[in-house]
């Protein structure tokens, strides 16, 4: 038995291409995801610790904007590619706030007014 003395081993699934990754997302105990924002709202929706892969090579980087605000909110953790190892290593996910999606009735209802 593990005495906690090393960390268990890592299982780790890749695939080249799934039409959905949310039987995977449920059934992981970490989500790394690059920084899309479906694959980062469909993590935080389902509460699922997650560490973003930015890639910095990226110009007008949305992704690393979207990645930057969450992490600062605590939502998630951000890491660049060449940082992945250490943040994985070093991930811990008590620290994270669970994300609460806002309301979108105010925007539609602006919206509505102003093409009404």
């Amino acid at each position: 038995a593990n005495r906690g003395l090393e960390p268990e081993p890592l299982e780790v699934r890749v695939f080249d291409f799934a039409p959905s990754l949310a039987d995977e997302m449920l059934a992981a105990d970490l989500v790394v995801s690059h920084a899309g924002s479906g694959s980062v709202f469909e993590a935080l929706g389902m509460r699922k610790p997650l560490l973003v892969v930015v890639n910095d090579a990226l110009m007008d980087n949305h992704q690393a904007e979207l990645a930057e605000e969450l992490g600062k909110r605590g939502h998630l953790r951000w890491c660049e590619s060449g940082g992945l190892a250490d943040a994985i290593a070093t991930f811990d996910p008590r620290g994270l706030t669970p994300y609460e999606p806002g309301d979108p009735s105010g925007i539609a209802r602006a919206l509505d007014d102003a093409l009404a």
